[in-house]
């Protein structure tokens, strides 16, 4: 019985890990698209305004 108990609680512990692990990719992901977007906007109105001198 406390075996069993022990199993589960190391299950429990590694799908946490895991989840810990997707969940910091997929706000890296996010961040990291979100900054090349503000990033892109100044970018193109530099262009933008370069082509029109």
């Amino acid at each position: 019985m406390e075996n069993n108990k022990e199993k589960k609680e190391e299950k429990e512990k590694q799908t946490g890990f895991f989840k810990e692990i997707l969940n910091e990719i997929r706000d890296t992901i996010i961040f990291e698209v979100a900054l090349n977007i503000l990033m892109f906007i100044p970018k193109v109105m530099i262009r933008v305004i370069k082509n029109i001198w």
